[in-house]
């Protein structure tokens, strides 16, 4: 008997079709699964592990600004009885920004505060983003943590762990803020005393000139030989942005010319005080006019409106700007930019007058009640 071992035709096709079709379906179902798995794991590794809390759930739950809003400054000074003493005063924080490193999580100012802040009873101004839940402050001696408010003082003579949670409260990111002291008193600081009673303040040379406001105070006047003559002066925008009191201040320049300025608010301008210029042809002083300076975005270092301002010619070619207040601007671009230092702090913080040697050296009236006078250099 013979068995026909070849294949039949058609059932060789009918399971060949069946077979692509099966596998087909298996690559299918194989692919699916892979991208089923590639997702998994990208999700987990973005949550992380629960109990990882270093890792936030949103991306941007994270601190968005810091910045100092208080900080004393204990300075030693030489009373008027010969005698050492000390007196606080606030530091001008806006001198000290910082940075936040958001890849590292670290807080910390690149300008070191002057050695004689005080480092345990700083106020701090912290915002979080707004998809963020709480700041809390972690403990300096333990793992117990606060709920952060800008009106609680913080120690921060070692470093200081911030976190932000997010809303749900089980993730956070920590922070670790630093805040930079200098080691050493720096010794370009103006050292401050008291002068004894009877001590007279010196009057502010003006190179020559004097000036004031015209008698419909609409306009500015000049003299060269104490009022005997006088000049009108011209101004080269709207007389409604000039200073209703403002302070005048005229130095020589290297080229032999005269740079006079004047600071004060205006009515027309609601939050920084106005600043005009003029260069000063000494042999022709009419031939060029008084000169407001525009306060534009750019000019990002500005005299708050507010208070009173004695203007000082200071050192190389500087002019300071001293509030009523106690604070002390100085610009070293004939106006243009006003800026805060360290290095120039006031003894007190209420100043009825003030003048300047034109050497360096600076008069404050503390009150016209007291009488009072510093002198600082």
């Amino acid at each position: 008997m013979c068995v026909n071992l070849q294949p039949d035709s058609t059932k060789v096709a009918y399971h060949s079709k069946n077979f692509v079709i099966y596998n087909e379906l298996m690559k299918k179902k194989l692919y699916t699964i892979a991208v089923l798995l590639a997702f998994a794991i990208a999700v987990t590794s973005c949550l992380g592990n629960s109990n990882d809390a270093d890792i936030t759930v949103y991306d941007d739950t994270a601190i968005s600004s810091f910045s100092l809003s208080a900080v004393n400054r204990y300075v030693h000074t030489t009373s008027k009885s010969g005698g050492d003493s000390v007196y606080m005063v606030k530091l001008t924080v806006t001198s000290y920004p910082f940075t936040i490193d958001q890849y590292q999580r670290k807080i910390y100012n690149t300008d070191s505060l002057p050695a004689d802040c005080d480092l345990k009873h700083i106020l701090v101004t912290a915002t979080a983003t707004s998809y963020s839940g709480t700041i809390a402050v972690k403990s300096a001696i333990s793992d117990s943590l606060s709920y952060y408010s800008n009106a609680d003082s913080l120690d921060f003579s070692t470093i200081r762990e911030f976190r932000v949670y997010n809303n749900s409260g089980e993730k956070y990111r920590a922070y670790q803020v630093q805040v930079n002291i200098k080691s050493q008193p720096e010794t370009s600081e103006i050292a401050w005393k008291q002068m004894p009673e009877g001590t007279t303040m010196p009057t502010t040379p003006m190179a020559g000139w004097e000036f004031a406001y015209n008698a419909a105070g609409n306009g500015i006047v000049s003299s060269q030989d104490h009022w005997a003559t006088c000049i009108e002066e011209t101004l080269d925008d709207d007389s409604r942005l000039l200073p209703v009191d403002g302070s005048f201040a005229c130095w020589k320049l290297d080229n032999g010319l005269s740079y006079a300025l004047l600071v004060g608010d205006s009515e027309a301008e609601d939050t920084y005080a106005v600043v005009w210029r003029k260069v000063i042809d000494n042999d022709n002083p009419t031939n060029s006019s008084w000169v407001y300076i525009p306060i534009t975005s750019n000019r990002i270092y500005r005299l708050p409106k507010g208070q009173h301002y004695f203007l000082l010619p200071y050192k190389d070619g500087s002019v300071l700007a001293i509030g009523g207040n106690g604070d002390i601007y100085q610009s070293c671009d004939q106006g243009l930019t006003w800026k805060t230092s360290s290095d120039l702090q006031s003894p007190i913080s209420s100043i009825a007058a003030a003048s300047t040697d034109g050497n360096g050296g600076i008069w404050l009236l503390e009150s016209a009640e007291t009488g009072t006078i510093w002198y600082g250099e």
